[in-house]
């Protein structure tokens, strides 16, 4: 994609993922990549795009209001309008007085671009107050994970509110934002990669070291190399690799062997192999969770499904959450499910152990091998670790968010307030629940208690004894 001014001899041409991010149309768009990888431009020439599509009014004049936001007055001064002048200089202005960017210019259909660009700092609070009682048409916000998130929904209600509806109504209206990457226990963490809301769409640039980096034929030579040889690694993790920061709060147990463009397929991709039975792992407790997966002919554990709860017993579970997805996608299977073997004790209030309920709902459940942390975690890496033809022995649809968000990050070791890092990982529901299933799945995948499942599943026929009188 390009951005074209002929009347001025500007044309940008977009890196791949910066032009998925411009022609989106989603009411907020995010992108997050390393330095230097060209968001900042992206932005801007996505609020100069928008302004020459606006409609004109009576008088031939396509008019919009962009605000620019940061923190301070002086990074905006800095970043943004030093490349906002660096590429626009032929047609936009700065106003020292009003902190605001005239861009003007005509268009060879005879009509003119007149849009004002207000560089907005977060200073104080009578900054924030001059931002949210300004009539806008979109606005750009930079390096957005230094600023509240709070501020977007606020935002939110200063759009689309220039130029008037009765002039001309504005053609379009929205958020786009860049940022280099937040830590992992931040909340703009979980925004984008937990609960993103329903009109947002989120952009990872690849890694500046990464054979897709993007932007690298404007940057200096050997940009990236000097900046790894510059900078400590947490530095260069997040600035150049455009990984997420480490968290305060505690380390993915999977941080080191999961690795989500290796693990993670997409849903269409994976097939059902008829002549194998559907594994569910299973854990207990008043957050129940499945995962639903498969072992191929070729050994590999594929995780098909996740299931999850909040406060429900597992009968309530397995007959409105669980059973219904078997019937939808895996009717005629056989199906074995292997759970905590903690799953036998009985209830304090009556004598049925989850293991019980189950199996009078017609379940064929197993305890898992064991129920102690250290082989669950050693069966887990084991899978992570092993190839098959080159591929994963460990394969995770993409339709398992809270399964890969656990991997991820969300399964993790607690940091004491030492520093060090506990030695079980954190109960977080419902990532801990889902990271249980995959470890007693991981722990049944052994192949003698596999073949003991099996021979449970398909016994062999039984032998006919010949009667005595046949041999007469």
């Amino acid at each position: 994609m390009s951005t074209d001014i002929n009347e001025h001899n500007l044309n940008f041409i977009t890196p791949p993922t910066i032009g998925r991010f411009m022609l989106d149309d989603s009411f907020v768009r995010l992108i997050m990549g390393p330095v230097g990888s060209g968001k900042s431009a992206g932005c801007f020439m996505e609020l100069l795009r928008r302004a020459r599509l606006q409609e004109p009014d009576n008088k031939g004049v396509r008019r919009t209001r962009m605000a620019i936001i940061r923190n301070t007055l002086q990074q905006l001064r800095q970043t943004c309008l030093a490349d906002i002048e660096m590429w626009l200089n032929p047609i936009a202005k700065y106003r020292v007085t009003d902190a605001t960017i005239q861009v003007r210019f005509p268009l060879g259909d005879g009509t003119t671009v007149e849009s004002d660009w207000m560089l907005i700092p977060l200073d104080t609070k009578a900054d924030q107050q001059r931002l949210l009682s300004l009539n806008l048409t979109g606005a750009w916000v930079s390096e957005f994970r230094e600023i509240d998130p709070q501020l977007i929904s606020a935002l939110s209600g200063r759009l689309g509110r220039f130029p008037s509806k009765a002039i001309a109504k504005p053609t379009w209206y929205g958020i786009v934002a860049e940022t280099n990457p937040p830590d992992e226990d931040s909340e703009w963490f979980t925004l984008l990669e937990v609960e993103r809301p329903p009109n947002w769409a989120f952009y990872k640039q690849p890694g500046g070291m990464s054979p897709e980096a993007e932007n690298i034929e404007n940057l200096p030579d050997g940009y990236y190399d000097n900046l790894l040889a510059n900078n400590n690694e947490d530095w260069s993790n997040i600035h150049v690799h455009a990984q997420y920061g480490k968290s305060l709060g505690g380390q993915a147990v999977f941080r080191a062997s999961f690795k989500p463009d290796f693990h993670v397929v997409e849903a269409d991709e994976l097939v059902l192999i008829d002549t194998m039975p559907i594994m569910i792992g299973q854990d207990f407790g008043r957050t129940p969770a499945s995962l639903i997966g498969q072992i191929d002919n070729r050994g590999r554990l594929v995780i098909h499904d996740e299931l999850t709860s909040e406060d429900m017993g597992i009968e309530q579970f397995a007959t409105t959450k669980l059973r219904p997805l078997l019937y939808e996608k895996y009717m005629g299977k056989a199906i074995f499910m292997v759970g905590d073997p903690k799953g036998r004790d009985k209830s304090q209030t009556n004598e049925d152990s989850p293991f019980d309920v189950l199996q009078r709902l017609g379940f064929d459940v197993y305890p898992a091998p064991t129920n102690y942390i250290d082989p669950r975690l050693r069966a887990v890496e084991q899978l992570l670790l092993h190839q098959v033809d080159g591929g994963p022995m460990l394969i995770i649809s993409d339709a398992c968010g809270v399964t890969i968000s656990a991997m991820k990050y969300w399964y993790r070791y607690r940091r004491k307030l030492t520093g060090i890092l506990e030695d079980k990982p954190e109960k977080t529901h419902p990532w801990s629940d889902v990271a249980d299933c995959l470890q007693y799945m991981a722990l049944s995948t052994n192949a003698n208690y596999l073949g003991k499942v099996m021979m449970r599943l398909n016994p062999p026929p039984k032998r006919s004894v010949p009667n005595k009188r046949a041999w007469t």
